[in-house]
């Protein structure tokens, strides 16, 4: 296979791929961050998931994949609301980068996604943990379904 398939594409494109375009933001909402003590935002976790192939009527079927992104920050927990709010804060700045991503992407011209991202669901996970440093870790949970035509 001589071609890059679209979920490569659409995934790691170093032009058009969504997490480029996520690295970017999230090193930008990390420098904005500096001046908060004790506050830490980790590298984020990808995987994919549920993966379905619809082929009625189409002359190359849609494939719907799913993918969970996890986010995680630490810091004290003596300012467990602060924490909350900027963990808000982020799960905001996630979907708005993801939309983003996807309708650019979408409007592309030989473009592999075939549908924007139209929902985003997920969470937010609250834990005490043992390291005195940080005293607390936020994960943030967020999935989306990308719909791409089949390579062959």
């Amino acid at each position: 296979m001589t071609q890059l398939s679209n979920i490569r594409q659409l995934l790691t494109d170093a032009k058009l791929g969504l997490l480029p375009y996520l690295d970017n933001r999230l090193n930008e909402i990390e420098q904005s961050w500096t001046q908060l003590e004790n506050l830490h935002l980790e590298p984020y976790d990808i995987e994919l998931g549920e993966c379905n192939t619809i082929a009625a009527n189409e002359p190359r079927p849609l494939i719907t994949q799913s993918v969970s992104l996890r986010c995680f920050i630490t810091g004290s927990h003596e300012n467990k609301l602060e924490l909350l709010l900027l963990a808000s804060e982020l799960q905001n700045s996630l979907d708005a980068t993801i939309f983003e991503w996807s309708n650019r992407e979408w409007y592309q011209f030989e473009k592999p996604l075939r549908r924007p991202v139209t929902q985003i669901t997920g969470g937010l996970d609250y834990e005490v943990v043992e390291n005195p440093t940080y005293s607390c870790r936020l994960a943030i949970y967020r999935e989306f379904d990308l719909i791409y035509t089949i390579s062959f």
